[in-house]
């Protein structure tokens, strides 16, 4: 263990940040009994998390992910591997031109627009 960074508490008494009074004793104990850590990391781990006050520290800095474990081997075969290919639908090869169809509009169409907003606006409506 790195002798620069100190255990979250809760890791050293192995419990959970719901452990009551009681919980947090029992677990002091089996650890003590265990010595997976020094009794001083062990005796101050019991300190903070039955004060109030250095539970709630405690509490944020914990974190939320377990600390990933380095992999025993890495696979890169997926990377010799050639990407899949992309195929386009044929049915949108000229969509551009189609887009463009369909937005032009015939000069028979802009007659009869024209007569049509200029029938509307003769009316008296």
């Amino acid at each position: 263990m790195n002798q620069n960074t100190t255990p979250n508490p809760y890791d050293v008494l192995e419990v959970s940040p719901a452990a009551s009074k009681a919980e947090i004793t029992k677990a002091f104990t089996q650890a003590m009994k265990k010595r997976k850590y020094s009794t001083n990391v062990i005796a101050q781990a019991r300190k903070s998390l039955t004060n109030p006050q250095q539970r709630i520290k405690a509490d944020y800095l914990r974190p939320i992910l377990p600390t990933p474990k380095r992999f025993k081997r890495q696979d890169y075969s997926e990377l010799q591997e050639p990407p899949p290919e992309f195929h386009v639908l044929p049915d949108y090869d000229n969509l551009e031109e189609m887009l463009q169809e369909s937005q032009s509009t015939s000069s028979l169409d802009q007659k009869i627009g024209t007569d049509l907003v200029n029938f509307l606006l003769s009316q008296d409506l």
